[in-house]
């Protein structure tokens, strides 16, 4: 059996549908990255129950397996090495985004300062980019609504390991309920923290803002109330920087989750670049 028939079969042991083609995919538009042949990618296709994988195996001495499953979660953990070549990533010259600082949409000019252009034209850049020579690992599958892929932060065999690699440090010490919602967890703070952001609040070092965004790139998850509380001094103890909200957080893709009291919220730890998830050949993350 060809890998490329192995790495189906193992996604239908998940409960998983992959199309997977042996090569490099047909001339992308403009607005993917375009490059050397050879480059591993990977796209989330369809729609709701619909969805599907595709991935590019790219060139022969690329290594794509599936590590482990488990068909009750419709979920597996993928592992992904190639030697590093060049690709060209587009990005637009100027974007508009949502300011919530000052309540308005502003618009941001790419900065050029430290990549490499490779061309352009009247409304993008596409910038020298290179594959990860390194093993990765990702946490594929499906999670309420839609189908995920995610990055994970260290080398797992099992779903189950994935679920703890990305699980961050302050959540691993909760003892108490964690909800989750995507990438992001919720739970209870602790009576100093809270002290914190009313000291916080009563400086006016910080304000509740009201449905603000909490993702960085991607699908937006945006909750109905979020304070973001500054390193506070609360007697003799500095308490860390926290984010907490309350009432509704929402995304399109996940089941809103319902708040009655202020709540931390923590991101998980799939590997960031520059404040967003790094590219790795992959297309959708949520």
């Amino acid at each position: 059996m060809g890998n490329r028939e192995n790495l189906a079969r193992r996604f239908a042991n998940a409960n998983l549908h992959a199309e997977v083609i042996q090569g490099d995919p047909p001339p992308p538009p403009r607005w993917m990255p375009q490059g050397t042949p050879g480059v591993f990618q990977m796209f989330i296709l369809g729609e709701g129950r619909k969805e599907y994988f595709r991935i590019f195996h790219g060139a022969g001495d690329n290594r794509v397996e599936v590590q482990g499953t488990d068909r009750d979660l419709h979920q597996l953990v993928l592992l992904v090495q190639e030697p590093s070549r060049m690709f060209a990533e587009p990005v637009r010259k100027r974007r508009y985004v949502v300011d919530s600082t000052r309540g308005r949409v502003v618009r941001e000019e790419t900065d050029r300062t430290a990549v490499k252009v490779v061309r352009e034209d009247q409304h993008f850049l596409w910038l020298e980019r290179w594959t990860d020579p390194r093993k990765r690992h990702f946490l594929c599958g499906r999670d309420d609504r839609q189908l995920f892929i995610c990055q994970l932060p260290r080398a797992v065999s099992t779903v189950r390991e994935a679920h703890q690699a990305l699980r961050a440090p302050e959540v691993t010490r909760v003892k108490g309920k964690v909800v989750r919602q995507g990438e992001w967890f919720f739970f209870e703070p602790s009576p100093l923290e809270l002290e914190a952001m009313e000291s916080a609040l009563r400086q006016l070092r910080t304000v509740v803002r009201i449905r603000t965004r909490i993702s960085w790139g991607g699908r937006p998850h945006v909750a109905d109330e979020l304070v973001v509380v500054p390193p506070t001094q609360v007697g003799s103890t500095t308490v860390e920087r926290t984010v907490l909200v309350r009432g509704r957080v929402r995304h399109v893709d996940h089941e809103t989750v319902r708040l009655r009291n202020w709540t931390r919220v923590v991101r998980n730890t799939e590997p960031l670049t520059g404040g967003v998830a790094r590219f790795d050949g992959i297309r959708w993350i949520d």
